[in-house]
């Protein structure tokens, strides 16, 4: 593949997860301001609501695939390994004594780009 589609995909792939984020805080703002739901419930409808856009945009817009249970499975194997990689970024900040921000920017470093590409070789195999 052109490393320049590559590249043009990443992008895209970024914008989705900009706009996946703000969604997610949306969604988050929105239960707990106006609904006065908790926000531990609050954030696990958030994701659930961001994960399905992700998917869908992810799979429309960056890989143009086409839908099916199966990559969804793989979709949310990833999404889920993102959540480990973030405990585990924040968690060992902490346990050096890092302030929380040097774990959340590991976070935002290294989970787009694995993210990225393991949705590029394995969930929409592209």
């Amino acid at each position: 593949m052109n490393p320049r589609n590559i590249f043009e995909r990443l992008a895209v792939f970024s914008g989705v997860g900009v706009l996946n984020t703000l969604i997610h805080t949306l969604f988050v703002v929105s239960l707990v301001e106006i609904f006065d739901i908790g926000s531990v419930v609050s954030n696990g409808v958030a994701f659930v609501v961001a994960n399905l856009f992700s998917y869908w945009a992810n799979g429309r817009w960056s890989f143009r695939a086409r839908p099916s249970v199966q990559q969804y499975g793989r979709f949310l194997i990833v999404s889920f390994l993102g959540l480990v990689i973030t405990l585990l970024a924040s968690g060992f900040a902490s346990w050096v004594g890092w302030h929380y921000a040097f774990g959340m920017a590991l976070v935002f470093v290294f989970l787009p780009i694995l993210s990225f590409s393991l949705h590029f070789l394995w969930t929409f195999k592209v």
